[in-house]
């Protein structure tokens, strides 16, 4: 059950980190939306069920994105997209089987590197990932990352 935890934790510790600044207006919106979008996957939280009553209008990935097509091939639902952070052109969190996937874009592989050390110190390693090109998907659990994988390749 430990093993499970960590993973979803140290995600989640990194999106919180992420998204904060020293100086909030050095960065307009950086501290907004993705921490924000962090607090409903807290450790003990509930997982959002895929099929929820009343689902929030989201916005949609630009038609023919890649970001869409990953979307669409790994068949995550509430895909939305968040705000700013550091290191990535674009990201957006959507619900794979109830449990949170992060996909995120970026510009280039150096951003990607670069945004890989720095959240190494919370655990976080590129086994965490499965990249395609410039892009990188993070599911929460860690059970989802073999089918991830297969589906993408």
């Amino acid at each position: 059950m430990s093993r499970r935890i960590f993973p979803f934790a140290a995600v989640v510790l990194v999106v919180v980190l992420a998204s904060c600044t020293p100086d909030p207006a050095a960065s307009p919106g950086v501290t907004g939306s993705p921490s924000d979008s962090a607090a409903p996957s807290q450790p003990g939280a509930p997982a959002t069920p895929s099929g929820s009553a009343s689902p929030t209008p989201t916005a949609s990935p630009t038609p023919d994105s890649e970001i869409e097509r990953i979307v669409a091939t790994l068949g995550l639902t509430d895909f939305r997209f968040e705000g700013d952070a550091e290191y990535i052109a674009q990201w957006g969190v959507g619900l794979l089987e109830g449990s949170e996937v992060r996909v995120y874009e970026f510009a280039s592989e150096d951003d990607f590197l670069t945004y890989l050390d720095s959240v190494a110190p919370y655990g976080i390693t590129i086994d965490d990932f499965v990249r395609v090109g410039l892009y990188a998907v993070a599911p929460t659990d860690r059970g989802q990352i073999d089918r991830i994988r297969a589906a993408l390749a």
